[in-house]
């Protein structure tokens, strides 16, 4: 049985995706020490809301991005839009005048065309069926002169310890004859600054700002390392989560073997979250 099923197939990507983003709803927003808030923060300070704007927020998820940019542009509005259902209830939850969340698919928006004075997407976009299309649809809900800002990960500035533990998820899916859908490796590639600019001007938007945040952390221990990266997606999730107790104890062990062999103890355990971000404007 083939661990990994065929790339971007559609229908089932997007309904395992929702099943992920719903399971890890409750700790989204303390993941690694509060990574998220920090991510969306920064993206909002650099587009640079204005006071009575009309702004959406595509996958918006627990509304990290939507409140940040509603407390900038009250008495405007900020509309976010998600597909998981316990994303959006915590969204919802969080106390704020001026937004409003429903679901609602990236591709398929509602809104007629010019209706937003910003688009944002924080950490989203490599998560959506259609990506270029997700894209094409925002353009065409700006007015002109709107701004889009976009957040991925630059998976390439991983560290020597995420490099082995990623590189080691395939063979244990094999080994334990998990069978679980994936999109195509392109997509993390998203966070590349040749490849997020060239996806932005390929839907008209102008990019007039590139800059990149890194934070980070060290774990202090296979169980604690694995907790944190069962977190990182919905690969690594799916994975561990369908572990038993002993092939969990097990991986631990795997993981522990894995860092001492990258030599120096200050590699071990050692993680990068490196995000690309990306502002454009709607001529």
């Amino acid at each position: 049985m083939a661990a990994l099923m065929n790339p971007d197939s559609s229908d089932e990507m997007v309904d395992h995706l929702v099943d992920f983003f719903d399971q890890i709803a409750p700790v989204y927003d303390s993941w690694a020490n509060g990574q998220h808030s920090r991510v969306a923060a920064r993206l909002v300070e650099l587009v640079k809301p204005k006071k009575g704007q009309q702004a959406l927020d595509v996958g918006t998820g627990t509304g990290l991005v939507a409140h940040f940019v509603a407390a900038k542009v009250s008495p405007g509005s900020v509309m976010g839009i998600d597909l998981s259902d316990r994303m959006l209830s915590i969204a919802r939850s969080k106390e704020s005048k001026n937004t409003q969340f429903l679901g609602m698919a990236a591709e398929r928006l509602v809104f007629r065309p010019e209706t937003f004075d910003l688009v944002t997407m924080g950490e989203a976009l490599a998560y959506f069926a259609d990506p270029d299309d997700a894209l094409n649809e925002a353009y065409r809900v700006l007015r002109e002169g709107g701004r889009i800002a976009v957040s991925c990960q630059r998976r390439s500035l991983s560290t020597r310890a995420q490099d082995l533990f990623f590189q080691g998820l395939g063979p244990l899916a094999r080994r334990h004859y998990l069978n679980f859908p994936r999109y195509s490796s392109e997509r993390s590639r998203f966070g590349e600054p040749d490849v997020l600019p060239r996806l932005l001007e390929s839907a008209g938007f102008e990019v007039e700002l590139l800059t990149e945040m890194v934070t980070g952390g060290r774990a202090q221990d296979a169980r604690e390392w694995i907790e944190m990266m069962a977190g990182a997606g919905p690969l690594p999730y799916t994975l561990i989560k369908a572990l038993g107790p002993r092939y969990r104890l097990e991986l631990e062990a795997d993981v522990e073997s894995a860092m001492d062999s990258l030599g120096d103890p200050d590699d071990s355990f050692r993680y990068h979250h490196s995000y690309l971000m990306a502002v454009g404007i709607r001529r």
